[in-house]
Formats: structure tokens, sequence, C-alpha cells
């Protein structure tokens, strides 16, 4: 099995770039300041090592200020699944190594044709900007 190492996103330009080549993107925001992101890193490494279903990338809410405004970060550590260019979920706050995995195989598990079609009627797809929050089914 090859490595599956969480990428570094620098910002909104490389996020898109991500999204759009990958059908499962899971991102941890963080911060160099912030204890249990740091306690959290290990635990997100050790999963995406074992997850090539996905792909995990890590954004820092103090290099990657689009990024983290776009999508309104003011609590790390967070995360947020995005499948098929659409945000399903976000979490707030570190966990051990079986919860992320149970996060990751419900995300995984989702059944995304009836959320894309709700989506493609709101706005197509090829139309919606990734450079704008994507809409979540949370809201």
């Amino acid at each position: 099995m090859k490595s599956n190492l969480p990428q570094s996103l620098d910002g909104q330009s490389q996020f898109n770039g991500l999204v759009a080549a990958h059908p499962f993107v899971i991102v941890l925001f963080t911060a160099k300041w912030c204890a249990p992101c740091q306690q959290f890193a290990p635990v997100f490494a050790e999963l995406a090592s074992q997850s090539p279903q996905a792909l995990f990338a890590v954004a820092d809410i103090d290099t990657a200020t689009d990024l983290t405004a776009n999508f309104q970060v003011t609590q790390v550590p967070a995360l947020m699944a995005i499948r098929d260019r659409v945000v399903i979920d976000r979490v707030v706050g570190a966990m051990h190594t079986h919860a992320l995995r149970q996060h990751v195989q419900m995300w995984q598990a989702l059944e995304m044709t009836a959320i894309n079609r709700h989506f493609a009627q709101k706005a197509p797809l090829h139309a919606r900007s990734l450079s704008a929050a994507p809409a979540s089914p949370r809201e």
C-alpha cells in the first residue's frame, strides 16, 4: 500500500485543485500554537496512511488565511469532509484514532447521489465556484 501522508494546503487555490482532482478530501484546520492540534496531528497522519480512499490535507489557519476565512473556521482543530465538491461534514475538536476512523468510514459510506442531485438543482456543479464556500448539507 502506498503512503498517503497529509498534504499541506497553503491557500484557497491549492484547495480548489485538490477538491477538483479528488472525490473525497478531508481537511484538518490547525495551528502551531494549538496544543490539542499538535496532539491530534499524529492521529490524523496515522489514519491518512491507512486510508487510501481519501486525500488528507492540513491547513494552518495562520498561513492559509484565505481558506480559513472562506470556510469561517473559528476553532481548531477542525475537520472538514468534502465529497464530490460538497462539504458533507465539519467536526471541531481532537479525537482518538478509533473515533476518527469511524468518521472517515461514515463519510465514505455516504450515498452522494441524492446530495449531488439536490445541489445540481440549486446550481449546476460546473457553474459552482469553489472560491465561494461550498454548500453544506447542514446549512
